[in-house]
C-alpha cells in the first residue's frame, strides 16, 4: 500500500510521463481516505466511484477505470458486472475532468456543507412511519425537504405510492422538470418525482408492486423483487428483477429493464423518433423502441387502436386503455 506522499509523487510523475486518465483504485474500502493505490486507464475509458451495500449491510467503495458508455447506462461491463454480485448499489457516478477526478465524488458525503445531513430521524419514506394506515403522509427522501405522499398500509407492508391513476384529471403529458419535481395531488393522480423516487430507492435495497385494473373491475398485479432507479446523471435509469403477479400477466416491464428516462424535451430511448412525443405525445417513461408497457401513457378510456394509452401490453387484451395503475415501492431489508 502506498503513503500518501508516495502516491502524490506517483501522480505526479505519470501525470508528466502518459497521458491515460489516472484514476483511484481501490475495492471494499469505508472511505476514499483509505484509498491510496491508483491506476492508468486507457483512453477511452473514465474514473468511477461505486457506493454499495453488502449482504452484511454494510456500506463500502469501489474506485476505478471504467469505460464511458457503461457508466452512461449502467450496464454490465466488464468492471460493473463482476461487482455488482450480491450488492446493492447506492451510488454510482463517472468523472473525466481532471486527473484522479474520482478522489472527490458525489457519492462521498460532503462534510464540509452545513447542509449535510448525517442520521436523519425524519421518515424517508411511508416505511420509516409506524403504527400508521393507509392515508397522506409528509416523508423526507433526502433527509431533509418534505414531500407529501400516499402511503399504502396492507399485509403487514408499508407501501410508498410512487404512481398512481384512475381518472385521467392530471394530464402526464409533462417536461423533464416536473417529472424530476413530481406533479399531481397525492390525494389524486400524482408522479412522486424521479429524483424523490431515486432518493428512496436508493437508500436501501427496495422492491416495486404494480397494480392494474380495466373498466370491468379486472385486476392484475406485477411484483418485482427488485427495483432501483439511477440518478439524474444516468437519466434516472429503470433496473428491476425477478418478476412475479398474475398468471395472465406477462412480464412486459421487463423489455424496459435498463432503459433511461425520456419525456418530449429530452429524448433518452433508442428509437429514431422521440418516443414521448410520438403521435401526440406519450408521457414520460423509460422507453426503449419504443414501448411495451406505459403507464404514463393519454388515458383513452377502455379499447384504443394502438399503444398510445395507459397501457400493459396485452393485458387485459391488445390495445387496451387502462382504468387504474399504480407503482409502490418498500425497501425489503432495513436500513443500517
Amino acid at each position: 500500500m502506498y503513503s500518501n506522499l508516495s502516491v502524490l509523487v506517483f501522480i505526479l510523475h505519470i501525470s508528466i510521463s502518459n497521458c491515460g486518465k489516472i484514476c483511484l483504485s481501490c475495492n471494499g474500502v469505508e472511505t476514499v481516505k483509505e484509498c491510496l493505490d491508483v491506476e492508468i486507464c486507457s483512453d477511452d475509458e473514465v474514473c468511477f466511484t461505486q457506493k454499495y451495500l453488502t449482504l452484511q449491510k454494510q456500506e463500502l467503495y469501489d474506485f476505478g477505470c471504467s469505460l464511458h458508455q457503461y457508466c452512461l447506462s449502467g450496464g454490465s461491463g466488464t468492471v460493473f458486472g463482476k461487482r455488482r454480485t450480491g450488492r446493492h448499489i447506492l451510488c454510482h457516478t463517472c468523472c473525466n475532468s481532471t486527473n484522479v477526478c474520482n478522489m472527490k465524488s458525489s457519492c462521498e458525503p460532503d462534510t464540509s456543507s452545513s447542509h449535510e445531513i448525517k442520521d436523519s430521524n425524519l421518515p424517508r419514506e411511508c416505511d420509516d412511519l409506524l403504527n400508521s394506515t393507509s392515508g397522506v403522509y409528509t416523508i423526507y427522501p433526502d433527509g431533509l425537504h418534505p414531500v407529501q405522499v400516499c402511503c399504502i398500509m396492507a399485509n403487514n407492508e408499508t407501501w410508498t405510492v410512487i404512481q398512481r391513476r384512475f381518472n385521467g384529471y392530471v394530464s402526464f403529458d409533462r417536461t423533464w422538470e416536473e417529472y424530476k419535481r413530481g406533479f399531481g395531488s397525492v390525494s389524486g393522480e400524482y408522479w412522486l418525482g424521479n429524483e424523490n423516487i431515486h432518493q428512496i430507492s436508493s437508500s436501501t435495497g427496495h422492491k416495486l408492486s404494480i397494480y392494474l385494473e380495466d373498466f370491468t373491475g379486472k385486476f392484475a398485479y406485477a411484483n418485482y423483487s427488485v427495483f432501483d432507479l439511477g440518478d439524474e446523471q444516468r437519466k434516472y435509469q429503470l433496473s428491476i428483477n425477478e418478476f412475479s403477479g398474475t398468471s395472465s400477466l406477462h412480464d412486459y416491464l421487463n423489455y424496459h429493464n435498463t432503459q433511461m428516462f425520456t419525456t418530449k424535451d429530452q429524448d433518452n430511448d433508442g428509437y429514431s423518433k422521440n418516443c414521448a412525443a410520438y403521435e401526440g405525445g406519450n408521457g414520460g417513461w423509460w422507453y426503449k423502441r419504443c414501448l411495451n408497457v406505459n403507464l404514463n401513457g393519454p388515458y383513452m378510456a377502455g379499447p384504443v387502436h394502438n399503444q398510445t394509452a395507459l397501457v400493459w401490453a396485452n393485458w387485459p387484451s391488445s390495445y387496451y386503455s387502462l382504468k387504474k395503475s399504480s407503482m409502490m415501492i418498500k425497501r425489503y431489508f432495513e436500513r443500517p
